[in-house]
C-alpha cells in the first residue's frame, strides 16, 4: 500500500470515527495517539499497524458496526504497540545488543522472502514505501530487541509438572473425556405405516434377505420409513440416544446387525452397527500436551502482564485515545 492510499484511508478514518471519539473528548487534531518516554506513536502509525487485519473485517458489517469495529481494533493495536515500546526501553536500559549476526541473517531472511534474494530490487521496494535500507535496519533491530527481551522475561525456563497437567485435568475433566460413541444404520417400520397388519413378515422378509448376504443399506432404501431411508438408514455419530437402543448397541461389534428388531412403542427398529468409539475418561498423551500448552501460555500471559505493570510504574506512558493508562 502505498503513501497515498496510507494518507487516504487515515483522512477516511478521522472522518467515520470522529463522532465516536467526540464521546469520550478524543482529540484527533494532531494525530498523537500516545507518548512513551519520548516515543510519539502517531494515528498514521496504528492505522499502518492495523491496516491488515481491518481488511479482514466482514464485508456485511453496517457503517456504525465497521467504525465500532476499526476503533476497538486501533485501541487494541496501539496497546500493544505501547507495550513494545515500553519493553525497547527497557532493554536499552540495560545496555542490551542485538546481535550483529542475528541482525544480518534476519535481514537475508527479509531479503530472500520480499524479494528473491535480489537486495536492489528489495531497496527498491523500501524506497517506494518512503524507507531506506537503513531505516528497515533499524526496525528490524528494534524488533529484535523486543523479542529477545520479551522471551528473556516471559518465555524462557517455563516448566510445568506432571501434577500440574493432571489438577488441570480433573478440574476440567469434562472438557477432556468423551462419551463413546455410536455410528448406527436402522430400517425403521412404523406399527402405523405401510407394513401395518404385516409387520411380522416384513420383518421375517428383511432378515431372511440379510442372512442370505444381501446389502444392508439397499434394504434400508427399500424398506425403511425412516428420515434417512433414502441414505440407507445411516443415522450418523450418536452419543445420546433411547435407553433401550442404548442398551443394544453397546453390547453390538462394529459390522453386527441385531438378532431382532426392537421395539421402540410407535416403531420397530433394525439396528446395523456401523462403527463404534469407546468412551475415553482417561487423560491421553494428547490431552496431556494440550495441557501443558494452556499451562504455558498461561504462565506466559501472568508474566507478560507482570512485567507491562512494572514498566509502566517505571517509564512515562501517555494516552490522548479516551482509554486510561493501567
Amino acid at each position: 500500500m502505498g503513501p497515498f492510499m496510507l494518507r487516504f484511508l487515515v483522512f477516511a478514518f478521522l472522518l467515520s470515527c470522529h463522532a465516536v471519539f467526540a464521546q469520550e473528548g478524543f482529540a484527533y487534531g494532531d494525530s498523537i495517539l500516545a507518548i512513551v518516554g519520548e516515543k510519539v506513536i502517531t494515528a498514521y502509525e496504528v492505522m499502518q499497524a492495523s491496516a491488515r487485519e481491518e481488511s479482514r473485517l466482514p464485508r456485511d458489517l453496517s457503517l456504525q458496526q465497521r467504525t465500532e469495529e476499526v476503533v476497538a481494533l486501533r485501541r487494541r493495536v496501539l496497546s500493544n504497540m505501547i507495550d513494545r515500546e515500553l519493553v525497547y526501553l527497557e532493554f536499552q536500559a540495560l545496555k542490551a545488543k542485538v546481535p550483529e549476526q542475528v541482525l544480518q541473517e534476519r535481514l537475508n531472511q527479509a531479503v530472500i522472502m520480499q524479494a528473491g534474494g535480489d537486495q536492489a530490487r528489495f531497496e527498491e521496494m523500501l524506497y517506494r514505501e518512503n524507507m531506506s535500507l537503513l531505516d528497515f535496519r533499524e526496525r528490524l533491530a528494534k524488533n529484535l530487541a523486543i523479542d529477545m527481551l520479551l522471551y528473556d522475561r516471559v518465555n524462557r525456563g517455563i516448566t510445568i509438572s506432571q501434577q500440574k497437567i493432571a489438577d488441570y485435568y480433573e478440574q476440567n475433566k469434562a472438557h477432556f473425556s468423551k462419551a463413546a460413541r455410536y455410528h448406527l444404520e436402522v430400517i425403521l417400520l412404523r406399527k402405523d405405516g405401510r407394513y401395518k397388519g404385516n409387520l411380522e413378515l416384513a420383518c421375517a422378509n428383511i432378515y431372511s434377505r440379510l442372512q442370505a448376504g444381501e446389502n444392508f443399506t439397499e434394504l434400508a432404501k427399500e424398506y425403511s420409513e425412516g428420515a434417512n431411508a433414502e441414505n440407507g438408514g445411516d443415522q450418523g455419530w450418536l452419543s445420546e440416544m433411547n435407553m433401550q437402543l442404548h442398551e443394544l448397541v453397546k453390547t453390538m461389534q462394529p459390522g453386527q446387525i441385531a438378532a431382532k428388531a426392537l421395539d421402540l412403542g410407535s416403531s420397530l427398529y433394525i439396528v446395523r452397527l456401523k462403527d463404534k468409539q469407546e468412551a475415553k475418561e482417561q487423560m491421553s498423551s494428547e490431552d496431556a500436551e494440550t495441557i501443558k500448552q494452556i499451562l504455558i501460555e498461561e504462565e506466559e500471559q501472568k508474566r507478560y502482564d507482570k512485567l507491562l505493570s512494572e514498566l509502566r510504574l517505571k517509564y512515562m506512558v501517555r494516552r490522548m485515545d479516551g482509554v486510561p493508562t493501567q
